[in-house]
């Protein structure tokens, strides 16, 4: 079992600013993601461009997570890809008496003096809807160029369903975005973006079931203003309804939860468990890459102090 300082779960922004921090002071430090390096910007929206994070405005999000990728390995992390975190757990030391935490994945098992979970939110919420198993139903849009001459619907209000729908309807696709409300919580930049390319919104609406003889071919809406159905043809179905966290895994850990099941920590990104801190999109709180950057850093301070004790901490 590789014994390292500091394990961090999840190498997206709030996992790669833990791993950077970490690192800078010299402790071992491995970072564990499930997925390719770098998180939702590289593996769900290259494409989106981030202008909302100090310094790297109009890059794209595979660009900048390339950009932390790099950073953090400078620093002499670790980074393991496509390596799932199973179960994290403090245990006994076989040589002595003295507890360490236990990451396993499904390729082995780590020692660590401390972790960080910087897991995000990486579960789609769903609707639950007839029809949501069938082929071409999708919760993200890595690329956006195969859908170029498709029929897609893209179900959500906020900046990413919005940003989806202006996306394809950029590279070609017919699409219409389906919102519940009569208003986007969208911000207004990306809400005028939707004006601009004339995207069509079927406002006050909802998806009542999805239909498809194995593949999705027509969706079934209801307006819930004036209590009316409508069938619509159809290739591709988005849904952009956010995500939701591992409780599984969370439970597993022993972390404290709050009701939407999003990791309890304190001013110093601890959580009740000793020696396991959290930041990013799995605490819960403004749900963007300033946030979780700053959120990872102060996560990989804390658990250099936790596991090195330095006389100014």
């Amino acid at each position: 079992m590789k014994a390292y300082d500091v394990v961090v779960v999840g190498a997206g922004p709030a996992g790669l600013s833990a791993a950077i921090t970490a690192a800078y002071y010299k402790v071992g430090v491995l970072v564990l993601d499930s997925a390719s390096a770098g998180g939702a910007p590289v593996n769900q929206y290259p494409w989106k461009k981030v202008d909302n994070y100090l310094g790297i405005y109009g890059k794209n999000g595979a660009e900048a997570a390339g950009l932390m990728v790099s950073h953090a390995k400078a620093e002499k992390a670790a980074i393991n890809e496509n390596e799932t975190v199973t179960d994290v757990r403090r245990e006994a030391r076989p040589d002595d008496s003295k507890e360490h935490i236990v990451v396993t994945t499904d390729r082995g098992k780590y020692s660590a003096k401390a972790v960080v979970i910087a897991c995000g939110l990486g579960m789609p919420r769903k609707l639950g809807v007839p029809g949501e198993g069938l082929e071409n139903v999708t919760y993200s849009l890595p690329d956006p160029r195969p859908y170029a001459g498709k029929k897609v619907f893209v179900v959500g209000g906020g900046d990413t369903a919005v940003e989806c729908a202006v996306e394809l309807k950029r590279h070609k696709a017919e699409v219409a975005i389906i919102h519940r409300k009569d208003a986007f919580r969208a911000t207004e930049k990306n809400s005028q973006c939707v004006r601009d390319e004339c995207v069509n919104v079927l406002w006050n609406t909802e998806v009542k079931a999805i239909e498809g003889a194995g593949r999705v071919e027509k969706v079934r809406l209801f307006n819930n203003k004036d209590n009316t159905e409508s069938v619509w043809d159809a290739d591709v179905v988005l849904f952009s309804l956010g995500t939701v966290a591992n409780t599984e895994l969370l439970q597993k850990i022993g972390v404290k939860t709050d009701a939407n099941g999003r990791i309890v920590v304190n001013q110093d990104m601890r959580t009740n468990q000793p020696g396991i801190f959290a930041a990013g999109d799995i605490v819960g709180k403004w749900i963007r890459i300033p946030e979780a950057i700053g959120e990872g850093g102060l996560a990989g301070l804390n658990a250099f102090k936790y596991v090195k004790s330095p006389y100014w901490g």
